[in-house]
């Protein structure tokens, strides 16, 4: 059998033995994180051993800034040019955009207009957080680590100029109860055809669920800790989990 073209995985919150034995079984020409890496050790030190087998992406995920040890692990990484997030990038022959973090009403409910949100972009967060000169709300010289896993608004719009085959979130779409539909309108500007997240520790085909989408032509899937959603050279995608 020909190897999956790429692995989607489901946030490790610091165990990294799935994407590992993964990657020794299947051969994919890449894989993906979807997020909650929250890596003990730098990622690049985590995934050393297949760093030389498969090519190595990801996005942030909400508790990716939840220390100062979660944050350096994953931006202050080898690896840190690969977070795919707020960009497309061409891995195994398809185009993937990405869109790591979590909404945070404080930052931008995207129930709303982007021109009604608090704050635009880091930016524009980090200028307003220093002229007001709060000590507690100050992070290295910039806004709170916390904020640096929020969606802004030009981190989403940055991507509505874009095209892309395959759009990964943190974030789950409208069609899952806690999700956004402004995840799904993505997609669809994206032209997207195949739509991944984690966040939610489900394992979820949501056509064969029922759960409807709001992009019919979009396939959707949910992947939980320790499972990954294969894609493989033909096109199909199909979950499988980490058995040991």
């Amino acid at each position: 059998m020909n190897p999956p073209s790429i692995l989607f995985f489901g946030d490790p919150h610091g165990d990294f033995t799935p994407v590992l034995r993964a990657v020794e079984r299947h051969s994919p020409q890449a894989i993906v994180l979807l997020g909650d890496q929250q890596a003990r050790r730098p990622l690049h030190v985590e995934l050393e051993c297949v760093r030389d087998k498969t090519d190595l992406w990801f996005i942030h995920g909400n508790h990716d800034t939840d220390s100062d040890e979660d944050y350096d692990h994953l931006w202050g990484s080898e690896l840190s040019d690969r977070n795919m997030h707020g960009r497309v990038v061409e891995v195994a022959g398809l185009r993937i955009a990405g869109l790591g973090g979590v909404f945070r009403e404080k930052v931008w409910n995207p129930a709303l207009p982007a021109d009604q949100a608090p704050f635009q972009s880091p930016d524009d967060l980090r200028a307003r957080t220093l002229h007001r000169r709060q000590a507690r709300e100050i992070w290295r010289g910039g806004f709170v680590r916390k904020h640096h896993s929020s969606i802004f608004p030009s981190d989403y719009e940055r991507l509505l100029s874009l095209r892309a085959d395959i759009l990964i979130t943190h974030e789950a779409p409208g069609a899952h109860p806690h999700g956004f539909a402004a995840i799904d309108d993505l997609a669809a500007s994206l032209g997207a055809r195949l739509l991944v997240h984690g966040h939610h520790h489900e394992d979820i085909d949501y056509a064969a669920r029922g759960r409807g989408s709001a992009q019919p032509l979009v396939q959707i899937f949910g992947v939980n800790q320790g499972s990954w959603l294969a894609l493989e050279s033909d096109g199909q995608a199909h979950l499988e989990r980490d058995m040991g």
